[in-house]
């Protein structure tokens, strides 16, 4: 169908109204999304990756690299939330409780809006509870070394007075029902931690 100068004037006025009124709506494909969100995107993913590989020094450079390369970008900040989860990992034995907690301190503190905020302050509670006990479990198990060692009877003590030794007779220690306690705690809070790391553990939606 041919349109004369008028119907022509019509449908360019329609399409320009439509475009005006916000009626047209417009999606890039994923090709032509900006840069930072591609990377973002593909590093988190290899990170994810590579923390569930085991790997988590390679994780934490992918998302320290990240950070250095967008500065100051909403996608930099929220590498620190993961640098912390990937610390606070079980399977992570190097891990560092303070390196964690500065992760999260830095994230938490920061004046722009977080992707995770609710899960960080939650996280930071946990590693500081876990960092204490840490502590207390260690003076725990020095002050038991110490009273061992001092309540052991000298070889000539034992033969001037033996005592035959009764099965069942030996009452736990105060240190050794502090240990008991703080490793009760500590279970609970590694409890916890993996059932968070678990419910993120999900790949991350597709942008759109």
């Amino acid at each position: 169908m041919i349109l004369g100068p008028r119907g022509a004037r019509i449908v360019i006025a329609a399409f320009l109204a439509a475009s005006s009124g916000g009626c047209i709506s417009v999606h890039r494909p994923w090709f032509m999304e900006p840069s930072i969100d591609r990377e973002w995107d593909n590093a988190l993913l290899l990170a994810r990756v590579r923390a569930t590989e085991g790997k988590f020094g390679e994780a934490d450079t992918l998302m320290s690299r990240f950070a250095s390369r967008y500065p100051g970008t909403p996608e930099a900040l929220e590498t620190a939330y993961w640098r912390a989860l990937f610390e606070l990992d079980p399977a992570n034995h190097a891990a560092s409780f303070r390196s964690a907690m500065a992760s999260l301190d830095a994230y938490l503190s920061d004046r722009h809006p977080h992707e995770h905020g609710a899960e960080a302050t939650t996280l930071r509670r946990i590693a500081g509870h876990m960092e204490e006990l840490n502590k207390l479990a260690a003076t725990a198990l020095a002050e038991a070394h110490d009273t061992t060692t001092a309540a052991k009877p000298s070889a000539a003590e034992a033969r001037l007075d033996p005592k035959p030794a009764v099965a069942g007779d030996v009452a736990p220690t105060p240190a050794d029902v502090e240990i008991k306690r703080l490793k009760d705690e500590l279970a609970r809070a590694n409890a916890e931690l993996e059932r968070i790391r678990r419910r993120l553990a999900q790949p991350p939606p597709p942008r759109r």
